[in-house]
C-alpha cells in the first residue's frame, strides 16, 4: 500500500485540529458573498447589507483569518527547544508545505470562489479579469498570509500574536505616515515602487522560511523588525531627481509654450502675503503647445529653479494633484512652494524661473456607441448598467470589474419627460475615471452613470431614458514626457498667493479712507 506523503499527512492532521476555526473561515465568505449584491442594486436592504458587509471585511474576516493562520502555525510551535515534534520524523520543508497546501484549500480558494460568484451575480464575466483575480490573490498574501505567518512563527502562542499585531500595525502606522508624508511632499521615484513590493514580499518570507528551517527566533525576528525600516530607508535615500529624469524623457512635442503676456500678473495680489509652514506659495501660468487634440496630459510631478543676480534656488519634484489638460485648456497655473527666507531675496528683483514638468500622456479612442435599455446593458471597460426596477427615473448603475475604466468621457441627450423624449432634450456628458486594482473582497465596483445637463436652465431635472444612444471616449495612459519651460524676468511678488482682504464692511479694524489728493 502506498505511504501517504508526509505534507498530505500533516494537512489531514491540521483539518482534525482547526476544523471549527475553518468552517468559521468558509462561512464569513458566504455570508459577505449573499450581502454584498444587496448593497450594489440599491434594494430595500442595502442600507443593513452595506453595515453587514464592511462589518464582514473590516471585522470579522481579518479576525478570522489571523486566528486560523495562527492556529495553523502554532499546531507544531517554531518557538523554544520544547517542541513536541522535532521528535517526530517531520522535515521543516513537509511541514511548511502543508501550511502553505491549508491555507491553499480553506483560504485561497473560498476566496477566488467567492469572487468569480459575486463577478457572475453582477452579471460580468470572471475569465475577461483573470490576471486581476490573480493580482488580488497575490495582495492577499503580500498584505495578509505572509506578514500573519511570519509573526505566528515568531511568537509561541496566541495572545502574543495578538499583541505583536497589534504592535506592528502600530509600527507600521507610523512608518507609513512619515513615508507617505514625503510622498506627499515629493515625487516619489517610478523605478522604485517594484523593488520596495519585492522587498515587502520577500524579506518577511525569507523569516518565516528561516524560522522554520532553523528555528533561530532572533534572527526571524530581526529580519522582521528591519523590513519597514530598510523600505523607509531606500525612499529616504534614493536620489529620485534622477531616477525621475530618466523615466520622463524631455519631450520635442508637445511642449510648454511661452506665456503669453496677458495672462502674466502685473501686481502683486491685494491681502497679506501667504506662508505655509515656512514657506511661500507660488503660481506660475504655464501654456502648452503642438499638442495632439486627441491627447489630454496628467501632471505627476513639478520641479522649479529661480534664479537672480547671486541668488539660484532649486526645489525637487512635488508631487501635483490636478485634472488632466489639453491643446484646449486656454492656460494653467502650476503651484511652487518656496521658503520664505529665499522668497524675500528673491521678491524685489526680476529673476529667471524654470519649470520642468513631469508628464504623463493620456491617448484617446475614437468613439463607440452604446445603447441604454431597461435590460441591464454593456458598456466599455468590461462594465454592464442597468435601470434599478424600483426607481427607472434613476440613472443607470454600472458595475465594472475591480476597477472603474482609466478615463471614459460619456455623452448622451437627455429628456425632462422620458414619454416625449424629443419634446424637451439637451445633451448630458459625464466622466468616468479609476485607478488601478486594490485588496478588496468584493470585487465589484459600482458607479451610478449621472449625465449633467450642458447649457441647461439651472433647477430643471433631466433623465437618461430607456433606447437612448451614449458615446463613450475611452483614453489610455500612453508615453511619459518631461516639458521644459524658461521665463524671464519675472516679478515673484505678482506670482505670490495673498489672503484675500476683508470686505470694508465686514472688517472693522480697517482704516477710513484717505483723503482725494489735490
Amino acid at each position: 500500500m502506498p505511504r501517504t506523503p508526509q505534507p498530505l499527512h500533516i494537512f489531514r492532521k491540521d483539518l482534525m485540529h482547526l476544523w471549527p476555526e475553518t468552517l468559521a473561515v468558509v462561512a464569513l465568505f458566504a455570508a459577505f458573498a449573499w450581502a454584498a449584491p444587496s448593497h450594489w442594486t440599491g434594494s430595500e436592504y442595502a442600507g443593513i447589507a452595506g453595515l453587514l458587509s464592511i462589518f464582514l471585511k473590516v471585522l470579522l474576516m481579518p479576525i478570522s483569518w489571523l486566528v486560523v493562520i495562527s492556529r495553523l502555525i502554532h499546531d507544531e510551535p517554531l518557538v523554544g527547544d520544547r517542541q513536541f515534534w522535532t521528535s517526530r520524523p517531520y522535515h521543516w520543508a513537509s511541514l511548511l508545505a502543508a501550511k502553505i497546501l491549508y491555507l491553499i484549500a480553506f483560504l485561497y480558494l473560498p476566496f477566488l470562489l467567492m469572487q468569480v460568484y459575486l463577478l457572475k451575480h453582477a452579471g460580468l464575466y470572471p475569465t475577461t479579469v483573470l490576471p486581476e483575480l490573480l493580482h488580488n490573490l497575490l495582495l492577499l498574501t503580500v498584505v495578509v498570509v505572509i506578514p500573519i505567518a511570519a509573526i505566528s512563527a515568531v511568537t509561541s502562542s496566541f495572545p502574543r500574536v495578538l499583541l505583536s499585531v497589534v504592535a506592528a500595525v502600530i509600527y507600521l502606522i507610523i512608518v507609513a505616515l512619515v513615508v507617505v508624508y514625503l510622498i506627499f511632499r515629493r515625487m516619489p521615484a517610478p523605478e522604485l515602487e517594484p523593488l520596495l513590493t519585492t522587498l515587502f514580499v520577500v524579506l518577511p518570507a525569507a523569516a518565516l522560511v528561516t524560522q522554520y528551517a532553523t528555528r533561530r527566533t532572533l534572527i526571524s525576528r530581526s529580519i522582521l523588525i528591519a523590513t519597514p525600516l530598510l523600505i523607509a530607508l531606500l525612499i529616504f535615500l534614493t536620489p529620485a531627481t534622477a531616477l525621475i529624469r530618466s523615466a520622463y524623457p524631455v519631450a520635442s512635442t508637445p511642449r510648454l509654450g511661452a506665456i503669453p503676456d496677458a495672462l502674466m500678473p502685473k501686481s502683486p495680489q491685494a491681502g497679506s502675503l501667504v506662508v505655509i509652514h515656512g514657506k511661500v506659495q507660488l503660481a506660475v501660468p504655464f501654456t502648452i503647445a503642438d499638442a495632439d487634440k486627441d491627447s489630454n496630459y496628467l501632471i505627476n510631478g513639478v520641479a522649479a529653479s529661480i534664479e537672480a543676480p547671486g541668488v539660484h534656488w532649486s526645489s525637487p519634484y512635488i508631487t501635483a494633484f490636478g485634472e488632466p489638460f489639453n491643446i484646449g485648456t486656454p492656460y494653467r497655473v502650476i503651484p511652487v512652494e518656496m521658503p520664505l527666507e529665499v522668497f524675500n531675496q528673491l521678491h524685489q528683483v526680476p529673476a529667471d524661473v524654470h519649470l520642468s514638468l513631469a508628464v504623463q500622456q493620456l491617448k484617446a479612442d475614437k468613439p463607440t456607441t452604446w445603447k441604454a435599455t431597461l435590460q441591464p446593458f454593456s458598456v466599455p471597460g468590461h462594465g454592464v448598467c442597468a435601470y434599478a426596477p424600483q426607481r427607472p427615473e434613476d440613472p443607470p448603475v454600472c458595475s465594472y470589474p475591480f476597477k472603474l475604466p482609466e478615463v471614459n468621457y460619456v455623452s448622451a441627450p437627455l429628456a425632462a419627460d422620458c414619454s416625449q423624449p424629443a419634446a424637451s432634450q439637451t445633451t448630458g456628458v459625464a466622466s468616468l475615471g479609476g485607478t488601478g486594482t486594490t485588496l478588496d473582497f468584493d470585487p465589484v465596483v459600482t458607479e451610478p452613470l449621472r449625465l449633467q445637463p450642458r447649457g441647461a436652465q439651472q433647477g430643471a431635472s433631466y433623465l437618461l431614458c430607456p433606447g437612448t444612444a451614449l458615446t463613450f471616449i475611452e483614453a489610455h495612459r500612453q508615453s511619459k514626457n518631461r516639458f521644459e519651460v524658461d521665463e524671464k524676468q519675472l516679478n515673484l511678488d505678482n506670482l505670490a498667493t495673498h489672503n484675500k482682504p476683508l470686505k470694508p464692511e465686514l472688517n472693522r479694524q480697517a482704516p477710513p479712507p484717505l483723503p482725494d489728493q489735490e
